[in-house]
């Protein structure tokens, strides 16, 4: 099992139990202490867990930290996630020039854009751009300015505000806690998403990223309406329930695979 697996089942564990003795862990897991013991270390740092003698738990606001940390997040639905982001990645064209939100779920397109050139990236998430600094591809990896959110990996603030409202773009790839046909997408983090109602007036087109888990859920403000997204993709998990709901609505629906 590699760390990222391992790490997501740590995550699953706890989000079921709340807490586990680490020797526990160990054995549930079936490996070695020095490992679990640098899996916990790592999770710790990124606030994603927090450890006592001889156990871990969730952090006391254990539900904002899975939703916000993004650590908690990277290891979440990886296939899902990875199933959109190459069905994103089709919306690209070389020479264009794109938003990307700070997701998680928006990362995973950043490995099927290798076929594309001269492509210039907007982007407020730190992760983000390291990843796309890896590929030689892009004309310009453009990280906007601001203040560091821990652990969130995304970047906000009165200066990113100031420079997005300069710029613009063909598409905006976003995505959100949660997505309802009535209301839209939605999110918890009020100054982020500000940023991301900016980068909205700013694009042409607006393609929600958001995997199966999500839809039909909704979260404290809709920060885009449903007539507002050009296209929503999400993935085979979807059920054809919420895609007739979609369809019926109008949405332009794409289903990754």
């Amino acid at each position: 099992m590699i760390n990222l697996e391992r790490r997501k089942q740590i995550l699953e564990i706890l989000s079921e139990e709340g807490s586990i003795r680490t020797n526990e862990l160990s054995l549930r897991l079936g490996v070695t202490g020095a490992t679990i013991r640098t899996d916990l270390r790592d999770l710790e740092r990124e606030g994603a867990i927090e450890r006592f003698h001889g156990g871990l738990r969730l952090p006391e606001q254990h539900r904002i930290e899975i939703a916000e940390n993004y650590m908690v997040r990277s290891v979440m639905n990886v296939d899902l996630k990875d199933k959109i982001g190459r069905a994103a990645a089709q919306y690209v064209k070389s020479g264009d020039t794109i938003f990307m939100d700070a997701s998680s779920t928006a990362f995973h397109m950043i490995r099927y854009l290798k076929n594309t050139d001269d492509v210039t990236v907007i982007t407020n998430g730190i992760h983000t751009a390291m990843e796309l600094q890896r590929n030689n591809n892009f004309k310009s990896i453009i990280l906007i300015g601001g203040m560091l959110r821990p652990h969130s990996g995304s970047i906000e603030g009165v200066v990113s505000r100031e420079m997005l409202s300069r710029l613009s773009a063909e598409s905006y790839f976003v995505s959100g806690n949660g997505f309802t046909v009535d209301g839209g997408l939605s999110g918890n983090n009020f100054f982020e998403l500000e940023l991301k109602r900016i980068c909205v007036e700013r694009s042409k087109n607006i393609i929600a990223l958001v995997d199966s888990t999500k839809i039909g859920h909704s979260s404290a403000s809709v920060f885009i309406s449903t007539n507002r997204i050009d296209t929503l993709i999400s993935d085979d998990r979807l059920s054809q329930e919420n895609r007739d709901l979609c369809r019926q609505a109008g949405i332009d629906l794409v289903i990754g695979k």
